[in-house]
């Protein structure tokens, strides 16, 4: 046997969803994040492309207010947000290992489809591009809807698009429709449905282009 067959550099094991979602935040998002200056160009995304001003004054949001982000990640609208708050995310404890979130925001382990909160406990549920990393949107969206109070109101955002491509990654097991995203949220009452160009948060923040895709930005509210 050769040196080169010795020393060649061995094939990587196939990293699971978790592994390969903590990864890419890790290695491309994390660091670049924690600047002051790409958390202030992600609260300028979140004003001009998901109506961030419009969803606090909807909601009503304040320093009394209990908030929730499913699927929280490292660059959650907790940032940007008043009130008691709270973000979960398969990865939450790893994420806390690498970033230091703002005082006041609680991260936590969980997950949409076993959110790890009492029944009506939210007024706000924040859920963005997440839902087609779950693997059930459906019972996320069913325990939302348990943990909102009566009245509260759902904030879903999500890439839509065109046609159903499938599993896209090992981070997203779907790819949405516009029929399937409106089917998962029949249930509430819809307030206001935006849709905006699909750039991403990072491709914003590094001035990148976006792609083909839109973003559906709904929200929703509770129906008692």
């Amino acid at each position: 046997m050769g040196l080169f067959s010795i020393f060649k550099k061995q094939p990587r094991e196939p990293l699971d969803k978790e592994d390969w979602e903590f990864e890419w935040q890790r290695d491309n998002w994390c660091e670049t994040f924690s600047e002051p200056e790409a958390q202030r160009k992600v609260l300028e995304y979140w004003q001009k492309y998901r109506h961030l001003d419009e969803i606090l004054e909807a909601t009503n949001l304040s320093e009394e207010s209990v908030v929730l982000d499913v699927g929280c990640g490292i660059s959650t609208v907790l940032h940007y947000v008043p009130g008691e708050r709270f973000g979960i995310d398969p990865l939450g404890e790893r994420y806390t290992e690498i970033y230091a979130y703002p005082e006041g925001v609680t991260i936590q382990r969980g997950y949409g489809e076993d959110v790890p909160f009492d029944d009506a406990k939210f007024d706000v549920v924040f859920s963005s591009n997440c839902i087609d990393h779950t693997t059930s949107p459906e019972q996320t969206v069913a325990e939302v809807t348990r943990v909102l109070k009566p009245n509260g109101h759902f904030v879903l955002t999500c890439e839509v698009f065109d046609k159903d491509h499938g599993q896209r990654n090992e981070g997203h097991p779907y790819s949405m429709t516009k029929d399937r995203l409106l089917g998962l949220v029949e249930g509430f009452q819809m307030l206001e449905h935006w849709v905006s160009p699909w750039i991403g948060l990072r491709n914003f923040v590094l001035g990148n282009p976006g792609t083909k895709q839109h973003e559906h930005i709904m929200l929703l509210k509770k129906v008692v």
